[in-house]
């Protein structure tokens, strides 16, 4: 019935990055896709890739997910255009480093209504509809650093360590339901200049526990499709997940401080050379990790 010519995966953040990878995932599996992104010929240029490829039926919707009214936005238009979802794959987010008191309002307002208020209000628009349906399926994307409170990405893995606890609570509330709920937890995912970069200040560490879009998309749908709760992709970090339960609460802080006070530098580095050149750039990954 997943694949039945009625029913749509819908995927936010779905124009790029591992947004971009999952929705050529889904079309590959024969799924009709609804793509939610922000405003840019990117999401339109995806469509057509999509369809051209996979012969499958895309339809787009150009919105800002930061924005408190988006998320009904998109379930009206759905309801609209009689778009009937049976799985919800919640991946738009937002990353970056940063000295928790030298950010702005601003700054961590967008991972907090990106990364936590959007996939929250999607879920509880989109479940009633899909309890109706023979099955369906909640993907939610987090990240590896949703296991550990990392200094200097407080934010950001706060909020991930949220996406986290919501999943494993809803997905025991909707048991007996036809709705199965997973989450998948990549560490780093290249999936644009500021991911690449955040990636390489780690080193050799950096390289061994990233994984491609591709892989991870394959990955993600794969193990959604058979129900599994947690996803962890890389045997190096699943590795990691028990080694961090291992290790006492106050020698991790000071190692993670250690380790992301190496990607705080490259990021202020990198910060000078854009003013220098008198750039000003603000990028809002659709889930950059």
């Amino acid at each position: 019935m997943l694949y039945n010519e009625k029913y749509y995966t819908l995927i936010t953040g779905g124009s790029s990055g591992i947004g971009r990878a999952l929705a050529f995932e889904c079309a590959a599996r024969k799924m009709n896709l609804l793509l939610v992104a922000l405003p840019g010929k990117e999401l339109a240029l995806t469509g057509k890739a999509i369809m051209k490829k996979h012969q499958v039926t895309v339809h787009t919707f150009e919105t800002d997910l930061r924005k408190p009214e988006s998320p009904e936005q998109v379930y009206k238009w759905c309801r609209e255009n009689h778009f009937r979802v049976n799985m919800l794959i919640n991946n738009a987010g937002v990353a970056g480093t940063s000295v928790f008191e030298e950010s702005s309002i601003e700054y961590n307002d967008d991972r907090i209504q990106l990364n936590i208020r959007a996939l929250v209000t999607l879920s509880h628009l989109f479940i009633p509809h899909m309890k109706t349906l023979p099955e369906a399926f909640i993907l939610n994307v987090a990240s590896l650093s949703a296991f550990y409170a990392i200094p200097y990405k407080s934010i950001y893995s706060a909020s991930k360590a949220f996406v986290v606890s919501f999943s494993k609570s809803i997905r025991e509330e909707l048991r007996n339901t036809p709705v199965q709920v997973s989450v998948v937890c990549p560490n780093g995912v290249g999936t644009n200049q500021g991911t690449h970069t955040r990636i390489k200040a780690h080193g050799y560490k950096g390289r061994v526990t990233q994984i491609s879009p591709e892989n991870l998309a394959i990955l993600s749908i794969k193990e959604t499709l058979k129900g599994k709760r947690v996803i962890i992709p890389g045997r190096i970090n699943r590795g990691l997940f028990i080694l961090g339960n291992l290790i006492p609460g106050s020698i991790k802080q000071r190692l993670l401080a250690r380790e992301f006070r190496k990607e705080l530098k490259t990021r202020i580095n990198g910060d000078r050379k854009k003013n220098l050149n008198d750039i000003t750039t603000k990028v809002y990954s659709n889930q950059s990790l």
